[in-house]
């Protein structure tokens, strides 16, 4: 990143601390900030401290609140950089990893005490698990178009406790819940990949089946032998 010029950098640094003052006396809505968090790591020579400061006065305000700001513009990069490239998004460019390494250091970012971000940490991806398979309509067996994101999911999965994976109540079977609307998935198709990359990260291991709702309302496995669970069961929660 081309430095800026002290002046210049002086005067964009006064503004960025007072925009930080707005948030850190609830003047402004946090969302806000979401396209300043988005820059941390692009601007990080110029900024990332005051960008950083800003993000710990804001979890210090509202944990759950600053990650929903953080996955917004998460979500405001995966779109920008989808739209630059015609709808489609290269999983192997560097843009697309620089995205999943800023998703990366805002988990680390949540603290070590993962009792503290627990449930800021689940909100941020059942929200998360929401926005990638939101749809403009109802299901026509492609993937919807924000699937790809699952991969920046993946990449916070290790501040999860394992009974909100795994649980009753975990993620697992939230994913799975939201899979029902989704139908028949099919086994191979790659374009579902970012799914089972994420569905993995929960689990653990790639030798677990991965599990998912047909249009039938029975759940079926992936990557084991094919067999039918009654919904009943699925509802009481996932044992592994």
């Amino acid at each position: 990143m081309t430095k800026l010029k002290p002046k210049s950098s002086s005067r964009k640094r006064r503004m960025l601390a007072s925009f930080g003052k707005l948030i850190a006396f609830n003047i402004i809505e946090m969302r806000l900030a979401a396209p300043i968090f988005a820059q941390y790591c692009k601007s990080f020579h110029d900024y990332g401290d005051i960008v950083k400061q800003i993000m710990s006065k804001a979890r210090e305000l509202n944990r759950t609140k600053c990650m929903r700001t953080q996955l917004l513009s998460l979500e405001q990069l995966f779109e920008e950089l989808r739209d630059q490239n015609e709808g489609r998004i290269d999983r192997s460019s560097e843009e697309w990893t620089n995205i999943k390494d800023l998703a990366h250091r805002f988990a680390l970012m949540a603290g070590v005490d993962n009792y503290k971000s627990r449930q800021a940490v689940v909100t941020f991806h059942r929200e998360g698990i929401i926005y990638c398979l939101l749809r403009n309509g109802p299901p026509d067996g492609s993937p919807p178009s924000n699937i790809v994101f699952f991969d920046i999911l993946a990449e916070t999965t290790f501040k999860l406790m394992d009974i909100d994976k795994k649980g009753p109540k975990g993620l697992l079977a939230f994913l799975e819940e939201q899979l029902m609307k989704e139908g028949e998935i099919p086994e191979d198709e790659i374009e579902w990949g970012p799914l089972r990359t994420y569905r993995t990260a929960l689990v653990g291991s790639m030798s677990e089946p991965y599990m998912y709702y047909g249009s039938a309302g029975k759940r079926k496995l992936m990557g084991s032998p094919m067999r039918v669970m009654d919904v009943k069961e699925a509802a009481r929660g996932l044992h592994y």
